[in-house]
C-alpha cells in the first residue's frame, strides 16, 4: 500500500494505491488522522486502488465521520470498478461524496 498526501491550504489529498484491506487499513488509518490535522476537506483519491474489503471501508466511514465531527467534509475520488462496486453494494455511493476532478472540489 502507497499512501501520498498533500496539503493545498486547508486541503488535504491522499492518493491511495495497491489494495486496502485487513493487513492495510491500521496504517493508512494511522496516516490519514495523521493528515487530517487542520484540514477543513480530506480528498482521499482511490483511482490507485487495486482492490478494498470492508476493512477499508471503514478506514474511509472512520475518517467521514471525524470530518463531519469538526464541521468538515470528505470527498472521494471515485476508484476502479471492484472498488466502487463495495460502495455500491453497501449503498454508501448515495451516502458519501464522490468528485471526478480531485481539482475541483
Amino acid at each position: 500500500m502507497n499512501v501520498r498526501i498533500e496539503r493545498d491550504g486547508e486541503t488535504a489529498i491522499v492518493s491511495l494505491a495497491g489494495e486496502l484491506d485487513l493487513a492495510t487499513a491500521p496504517g493508512v488509518d494511522e496516516q490519514l488522522r495523521a493528515s487530517e490535522d487542520g484540514a477543513a476537506t480530506l480528498v482521499m483519491d482511490l483511482r490507485g486502488l487495486t482492490f478494498m474489503d470492508s476493512s477499508g471501508l471503514r478506514v474511509i466511514l472512520a475518517a467521514d465521520a471525524r470530518a463531519r465531527s469538526r464541521g468538515g467534509r470528505l470527498v472521494l475520488v471515485p476508484g476502479p470498478p471492484g472498488v466502487q462496486r463495495v460502495f455500491q453494494l453497501t449503498l454508501l455511493d448515495t451516502r458519501l461524496e464522490f468528485v471526478d476532478d480531485p481539482s475541483a472540489v
